[in-house]
């Protein structure tokens, strides 16, 4: 799979989980460790985001490199 079409899968993947519904099934009086759910929820999404960033832009510096 080509790094833009990463990006473009990722760009729509996580819009969704961003959206309404998606939201409210984390958004519940509950605490992991003292931390509400939904905070947890939008952290794990914030790094599923930066980890597939610096996944595509390694991976197109080892592309560029090799050529």
């Amino acid at each position: 799979m080509k790094a833009r079409e990463l990006l473009a899968a990722c760009f729509l993947l996580f819009g969704a989980l961003l959206l309404w519904p998606l939201l409210t099934i984390a958004n519940h009086p509950v605490l992991v460790g003292g931390v509400p759910a939904l905070v947890l929820y939008l952290f794990a999404v914030w790094a599923a985001i930066v980890a597939v960033l610096v996944f595509a832009a390694v991976r197109r510096r080892g592309l560029e490199n090799d050529e």
